[in-house]
């Protein structure tokens, strides 16, 4: 009954999705820190002023806690991150600690122009905050009697993640003069949905889908937490999340909690908020799209240039397409090639070049990676790198394709514009202002000045022109708080996007004589202009995806707009930026005295075992341990242990022992009663890296293995005391391309994976294995075709090693001394229901595959022995649990067209297909 109970409890643990990297820096990296009582804050050196920025936003908040969840205060591990150049951040538990991605997001119009440092801060210890308070009644005890892995199952079972990080949004836009919750591409996502006439039911809202547009809980969660402040007061969610994470209710706690405090059902709350937020969308009409709107499947359609007659350049993607760059011709569409991946979608393009960055990453050093620079010739289709392991962003290219310019981010995290020559990627010119922050969107407005939208250090925007000869910037349009972007020149015209009238909204601004004028304004944004052949085109969002709207140009059509009327905001916010951290004192971290660091004690069940464990990792991810107990169930016998692994060096080390106690085995009508000791030891090297359109991985590894037996009981003298090694070798690599939302596998795609076992003493037993698959393209988009074969063979004296072969579906899988097996998958998506009930399970994606297994069996003499054939088909069902766990679960009918050696008169057999995982250990 234990068992059961303790299968289910675990079984219902949800694990925020964040992007820990195993040992992802050398241990050569030298770190600094910043430790006050609020925080630690681990860095490299010269990253000194971020560091002391991001402390004293933290001390502030803690102390001040402007918009509260609580006075509870645990102190925080925070590292900055500078060699990535995603731009990210997280909070996790197991270990408590926090990492920030310092390299700031390159588009404006959905992360704003708060200094990315300051605007992390803000965000993520807000998540702390909530971490710190929901400390109460039956999370607490979780945490009590688990660690902080159990509280972690506790809070997210009882708190949705739609509150984490709304709340924190909110923070972002209540503490600063932007925020996402002031921007219009962020709010417009629902209004997108409502003015499409798209009533989605809650499930949908919390889970998403594969195949329509639904906004994030990013999006849901700011409308609920504002809606939540606006009508019950601010110290609504403090309330609310107390009971919650107290489990005042034990099911559905925060649906009780929201009809506690605000005398309304849970759903009442969320339909009244809807309704008041609708209420505030304009109804207005629809744009007139150029390309066709698929009703079927989200698809973007962005980026667009006119070429010249009824020609347009511009990119498409969709839940069943990646990126392609495709050309339209009248009624006729060519896809010109698949971009490169990358974490940025625009590109740009200039007199046949086609310029963008691309992601490329150490293969070893996961915390290390890089924006190359991609030329693209669209008449011949080929295409150039430019640079190598560099951190450029955006960049653009003259018409006569000889220099380029791109923002520039330093592992110091300083900004610049780059001028490069576009044949070496040489460095041509840095071009930098003490006031900016980040050079966003930087075009050529001829061969001697740039344009760029500039973030500065106090959080305003503005374009900028800036003279490549001379340096010399001159600032176009007023510094504000509204967000500006996506700039392009035509002749003496600059157009661009702005937030000045409350939606990203297209204007032009006349160099001439510094006329503004507004020129369109499309219900959910006007971005990415391009002027040409006396037309003007952009994207606009809408439910079904980004689409691209065109117009002539007519003055007759435009809006003036008083430019001295475009004034920063002067309202104050509650944060001003504060000059102290609490302690100013800049000091060595000490790796070395912080490896320990236990955070989490749990069980865990997989058949027949039962394992408790204690867990560490200390918060520079490097060493990771494990200190276990467990209880077999088949043989009764009770074990302890240790695991351990250390990243960081160039080869992985890893190693455990295992002591067992009271074994035994009836041996020669006698009772054989031991001990056993296994002991391990290996290394391996795990590479990973993207390059092109493909994402590569190989592992090469060798471990140790040490058995000793120590005989016990009457007949201890009687039996030979069992001691003997072992070594494994393994070696995998594949290689696939990138895969869209509904993709179920690569389209294309391959991997190999070998295994061999021997003893290298007292016995000379030994057994290789080999997997290879490959994933080709189906019929259609989402469907997949996967194509496994498998290898093994052992000895047949003493055979020490256990049956690790993929046997024909549907069969009892015997032990022989050669085996191989090849199967064929056809697999494809039959519905996406998008639907659910009691927010506890919700039915994503329905999917099929239909396969034929071919194994061949060899006796101990190694001759053919046996055909093992079958043929079937598999239905998997991928599904959501309460809002957030996704679990993926099947059943299997399999035909025999051979004879099964341990059920010879079966010939149909059905299977219920368990999940791979249910968590991690």
């Amino acid at each position: 009954m234990l068992r059961n109970v303790l299968l289910v409890i675990l079984s219902l643990i949800y694990f925020q999705s964040i992007a820990q990297q195993f040992g992802g820096h050398p241990a050569s990296t030298k770190w600094q820190q910043l430790n006050s009582d609020t925080a630690r804050v681990i860095f490299k050196q010269g990253n000194d002023s971020l560091a002391r920025d991001v402390a004293a936003i933290v001390h502030t908040l803690a102390a001040q806690h402007p918009y509260s969840l609580g006075n509870k205060l645990k102190k925080i591990n925070i590292v900055l991150q500078p060699n990535t150049t995603i731009a990210n951040g997280y909070v996790g538990l197991g270990p408590f600690r926090s990492e920030f991605y310092m390299t700031p997001a390159v588009n404006s119009f959905q992360q704003g122009s708060t200094p990315w440092h300051k605007q992390l801060a803000i965000h993520e210890y807000r998540h702390v905050q909530q971490f710190n308070n929901f400390n109460n009644g039956l999370s607490k005890v979780a945490g009590i009697l688990f660690g902080q892995e159990g509280y972690a199952l506790a809070i997210n079972a009882s708190v949705p993640d739609w509150f984490y990080e709304g709340d924190a949004v909110y923070g972002e836009t209540f503490l600063t003069q932007q925020g996402r919750g002031r921007l219009p591409l962020f709010n417009n996502m629902f209004p997108a949905l409502w003015q499409a006439g798209k009533n989605y039911s809650w499930m949908k809202l919390r889970n998403g889908s594969l195949k329509d547009y639904v906004p994030t809980h990013y999006h849901l969660g700011y409308l609920l937490v504002n809606y939540g402040r606006e009508t019950y007061g601010n110290d609504i969610w403090t309330k609310v999340t107390r009971d919650a994470s107290a489990f005042k209710g034990l099911f559905y706690p925060m649906q009780k909690a929201v009809k506690r405090h605000t005398g309304k059902t849970y759903k009442a709350f969320y339909t009244e908020a809807f309704e008041h937020y609708r209420q505030q969308t304009k109804a207005t009409a629809t744009g007139q799209f150029i390309l066709p709107v698929n009703k079927k499947v989200v698809t973007h359609y962005k980026y667009p240039y006119l070429l010249g007659g009824d020609s347009l350049l511009y990119l498409q993607s969709a839940y069943n397409q990646r990126e392609a760059l495709m050309i339209k011709e009248g009624d006729h569409t060519t896809r010109l090639r698949f971009l490169d991946i990358r974490d940025d979608d625009q590109f740009n393009y200039n007199n046949g070049k086609v310029v963008y960055s691309a992601y490329e990453n150490n293969a070893r050093w996961r915390w290390h990676d890089y924006s190359v620079i991609k030329v693209l010739d669209i008449a011949t289709n080929k295409q150039v790198t430019i640079g190598k392991k560099t951190k450029y962003f955006r960049p653009d290219i003259t018409a006569d394709g000889s220099k380029i310019v791109a923002t520039h981010v330093a592992v110091n995290g300083q900004t610049a514009l780059h001028v490069l020559d576009a044949v070496n990627g040489g460095l041509i010119r840095e071009l930098k202002d003490k006031d900016i922050s980040y050079y966003a969107d930087p075009r050529f407005m001829d061969a001697a000045n740039i344009v760029f939208a500039a973030r500065y250090n106090n959080g305003t925007m503005a374009l900028v022109k800036v003279n490549i000869s001379d340096g010399s910037f001159i600032r176009l349009t007023p510094a504000t708080h509204k967000v500006v972007g996506n700039p392009y020149v035509q002749n003496d015209s600059l157009y661009f996007t702005a937030g000045y009238d409350g939606g990203d909204h297209a204007y032009m601004l006349s160099l001439t004589n510094n006329n503004l004028y507004k020129i369109a304004a499309s219900a959910q944004g006007n971005y990415n202009l391009h002027a040409g052949q006396n037309k003007i085109a952009w994207s606009s969002f809408s439910a079904e995806g980004f689409n691209i709207e065109q117009q002539d140009i007519s003055s007759k059509q435009w809006l003036p707009v008083d430019i001295s009327s475009l004034t920063a905001d002067t309202v104050p916010v509650p944060l001003a930026w504060p000059g102290t951290a609490g302690s100013d004192n800049v000091t060595t971290y000490p790796k070395h005295k912080h490896l320990v660091n236990a955070h989490s004690w749990r069980p865990y069940y997989e058949d027949p075992l039962l394992t408790y464990s204690l867990y560490s990792e200390n918060i520079l991810n490097t060493l990771q341990s494990e200190l276990f107990y467990q209880y077999n169930e088949n043989d009764r016998t009770h074990s302890t242990g240790i695991n351990l692994a250390y990243g960081g060096w160039y080869p992985q080390i890893t190693g455990g022992a295992q002591y067992t106690f009271n074994r035994w085995a009836q041996a020669q009508n006698r009772r054989k009663e031991w001990n056993q000791l296994d002991i391990g030891l290996g290394f391996n090297i795990p590479l990973s890296w993207v390059s092109g359109t493909t994402i590569k991985n190989f592992n090469w590894g060798v471990r140790y293995q040490y058995r000793n037996d120590f005989n016990t009981g009457f007949y201890k003298d009687t039996f030979t005391t069992v001691q003997f090694s072992y070594l494994i070798h393994q070696l995998s690599w594949s290689q696939y391309i990138q895969t869209a939302a509904q993709h179920i596998y690569p389209r294309l795609g391959y991997a190999f994976g070998a295994q061999y076992r021997h003893a290298i003493s007292s016995y000379t037993s030994w057994q290789p294995v080999v997997n290879a698959t490959v994933y080709l393209p189906g019929f259609q988009k989402s469907h997949s075709i996967v194509v496994s074969g498998a290898y093994q063979e052992t000895d047949t004296t003493y055979a020490l090693f256990g049956n690790r072969m993929p046997y024909s579906r549907g069969y009892e899988a015997p032990y022989f001394a050669r085996m191989w097996r090849i199967g064929g998958n056809y697999h494809f998506p039959i519905v996406y229901p998008d639907w659910g009930f009691g927010n506890i399970l919700y039915l994503q994606r329905i999917r099929g595959n239909l396969f034929y297994d071919i194994t061949r069996v060899y006796n101990k003499q190694k001759q053919p022995f046996a055909w093992q054939r079958s043929t079937g088909a598999e239905v998997f069902i991928d599904t959501k649990w309460w809002n957030q766990h996704p679990l993926t679960f099947g059943f299997r009918t399999s035909y025999l067209l051979d004879t099964d050696f341990y059920y010879p008169n079966r010939k149909v057999v059905f299977e219920f297909i368990m999940p791979v995982s249910i968590l991690p250990r």
